[in-house]
């Protein structure tokens, strides 16, 4: 190994090891209802926080602590290879959340218009070795357009889980996109 390869695995590392942390002295939020979790991740998506984006999201020791107790490794290759897809997940959030930031500009959603948001789908609970997961919800947003013309967008959001402190997103992949017209 290089030493260049060295500390870009290095960099890569402390990198999405900081995707999964809450800020400095935040606690994390405890959310009991599945629905609220998903319009919170819309809202802070539309909003551009990452931090909240972040804090909405499991940490990398709430992942991996969840799986080892579904799927308890066996051997030090089965817990790396758990160590290796959660840092995978937490690697990819950074980039969901800019991708999700250029959806939006694509998509020309302006940026102060008075907004709502609406649960429009839920997967229904699905269980399996102890882990309640949420596959996909959609969340409508409606944007006050010039004029006072209504403009209706969909937020797609995948993957939460229930925590020890409530529901929270694993990996997000986020997509946004004008709502099409109804006939």
């Amino acid at each position: 190994m290089t030493a260049l390869t060295a500390v870009a695995c290095l960099l890569l590392g402390f990198a999405s090891f900081a995707a999964g942390q809450p800020g400095p002295g935040k606690a994390l939020p405890r959310i009991a209802n599945p629905e609220v979790l998903a319009i919170e991740m819309a809202k802070a998506l539309v909003s551009g926080d990452r931090e909240r984006f972040t804090a909405l999201a499991a940490t990398r020791e709430e992942m991996e602590g969840l799986l080892e107790k579904a799927l308890p490794p066996s051997t030090p290759e089965e817990r790396k290879e758990l160590k290796d897809k959660v840092a995978e997940i937490l690697a990819e959030r950074g980039n969901d959340f800019d991708r999700f930031q250029a959806m939006k500009k694509a998509a020309n959603v302006k940026q102060g218009a008075a907004v709502r948001f609406e649960l429009i789908e839920l997967d229904s609970v699905y269980e399996k070795d102890g882990m309640k997961k949420i596959r996909h919800s959609r969340v409508r947003m409606v944007q006050t357009a010039e004029g006072g013309q209504s403009e209706p967008f969909l937020i797609r959001l995948d993957d939460m889980f229930l925590f020890e402190r409530g529901w929270a997103f694993t990996s997000v992949s986020p997509g946004i996109g004008k709502e099409p017209l109804k006939k």
